[in-house]
């Protein structure tokens, strides 16, 4: 397959600690996965150590699916049968996610000339993604990773799946602990980098906003002087962390930025706005509401821009796009009331931009905020979840629903904040938050779920939606 690595190449790469008995080293290898069920005849799979499973354990499910090859962390190669090793390729290294990595990059440099965009940023980084990805596929055939693998793992197996028939790649990328943005832009080499905004997420591993801006600003610094960051200009920190790196600047979100817009209209299935480029304006239906998604369309506006894409070709381009599950998404409810889904993920600056995007769309309808806990704050947790609950009292909202031992917090916030103790109810049990929410909404209603991930509100939200469809 062309522009796949052979095996003799890939034992280059990663110079293992020991290789395997008959190495096919011409041969080149097919789809990488970390997953034992996704191997096909040709496969590299890569056992990754666990918590709850141990790839070591499916190194010889992988052998008999028709793996090429296996690469195992060397303190668990013991699990593997020595008959298995003496026969087969299997590839021992300290750190397998290192090895998947290192893999991904020297397939990138192969495709070195295919344009590559990475997105990182506190919040909006998969919507940013999915915005550029709708403008850039009436074209170009688009390599993005999909859903949420933007990690050590996800991103890099993405990567792994660039070809020669790829115009572009689109890359998103996560981080919670200090280093891994440079990791994950030293593997994908990035032309061009969003930092949609810097805020306080992933604290507890980030330490607190400078750690956070210097996290994501070494996405900017990654991209060497022929490069260009499109930079958020309504975010200081963004703009600060442009101006320590080399890459031209492209500029978002204010009126005299390169890029600016405004929202003509909104409703319950999204809204209608303009964006202004250097080059003249353009508009388009976008399938979702909230000011914080007209910034995330300029940011791709602005990716497109510079890889070649003009107001004409962007005209109505973000229509097409698919708003991410659990990500702002708006399900119609009975008797005119709406489920704004928000349950994918949370932190500070995120949960007040989807309580302010509660505003646009009441037209008067009661407002009933379900809340859950916003994780990996540390230290800052307290004060920020009472300083939401405090946003929340501000926002005129009816009815707030509170659930997670941190967000508790939310609640004493409303009500210092002056919101009636009827209207606020904490349900740190499952069952009573689900007996509360069952109790609270009415026909008509527009309701928002948001909470961390591991809080596990989207369980709520598919409650509303099949009960209140």
């Amino acid at each position: 397959m062309a522009g796949r690595l052979t095996l003799e190449e890939v034992i280059g790469i990663l110079q293992p600690l020991r290789g395997g008995g008959a190495v096919p080293f011409r041969t080149a290898i097919g789809a990488v996965t970390t997953d034992s069920r996704e191997v096909t005849a040709g496969s590299l799979f890569i056992a990754l150590p666990g918590t709850r499973t141990d790839g070591t354990e499916f190194v010889e499910e992988a052998f008999a699916k028709g793996a090429l090859a296996a690469i195992v962390p060397e303190e668990r190669a013991g699990k593997v049968s020595p008959a298995l090793l003496a026969e087969k390729a299997v590839f021992v290294v300290r750190n397998p996610v290192e090895a998947l990595g290192d893999l991904a990059r020297a397939h990138r440099m192969r495709f070195r000339e295919i344009p590559l965009v990475g997105i990182t940023g506190s919040s909006g980084k998969t919507s940013t993604k999915e915005l550029l990805v709708s403008l850039l596929s009436r074209g170009r055939r688009v390599l993005r990773n999909p859903g949420n693998r933007n990690n050590l793992i996800g991103m890099p197996l993405a990567l792994l799946a660039l070809s020669e028939q790829d115009d572009v790649a689109v890359l998103e990328m996560g981080t919670n602990q200090p280093g891994e943005i440079g990791r994950l832009a030293s593997i994908a080499a990035p032309d061009i980098g969003i930092v949609t905004n810097i805020g306080p997420a992933h604290l507890a591993g980030l330490g607190n906003l400078e750690g956070v801006s210097r996290e994501k600003g070494d996405l900017f610094r990654a991209l060497g002087e022929s490069g260009t960051a499109i930079v958020n200009a309504t975010d200081l920190r963004v703009v600060r962390e442009a101006g320590r790196c080399r890459a031209a600047k492209v500029f978002y979100g204010v009126a005299l930025s390169e890029f600016s817009g405004r929202i003509l209209s909104m409703d319950d299935s999204g809204m209608r706005i303009v964006v202004r480029t250097p080059s003249g304006e353009f508009s388009s239906d976008l399938p979702v509401s909230g000011e914080h998604n007209l910034a995330n369309a300029l940011a791709a506006a602005a990716a497109a821009y510079t890889l070649g894409m003009r107001p004409a070709e962007m005209e109505n381009g973000f229509a097409s796009a698919v708003p991410g599950r659990g990500r702002f998404q708006a399900i119609p409810l009975r008797g005119g009331g709406l489920l704004l889904d928000d349950s994918y993920n949370a932190n500070p600056a995120s949960m007040e931009a989807a309580i302010r995007g509660l505003q646009p769309l009441r037209r008067g309808r009661r407002v009933v905020a379900i809340l859950g806990t916003m994780l990996e704050l540390g230290a800052a947790s307290p004060a920020s979840h009472f300083r939401i609950g405090h946003l929340v009292a501000g926002m005129a909202v009816d009815r707030l629903i509170t659930h997670g031992e941190e967000a508790e917090a939310i609640a004493r916030g409303a009500l210092e904040g002056g919101m009636d103790p009827d209207r606020v109810t904490h349900a740190p049990e499952r069952e009573r938050l689900l007996d509360t929410v069952r109790a609270e909404i009415r026909e008509g209603d527009l309701v928002l779920v948001k909470a961390s991930r591991g809080i596990r509100l989207d369980g709520i939200a598919e409650t509303i939606a099949r009960e209140w469809s």
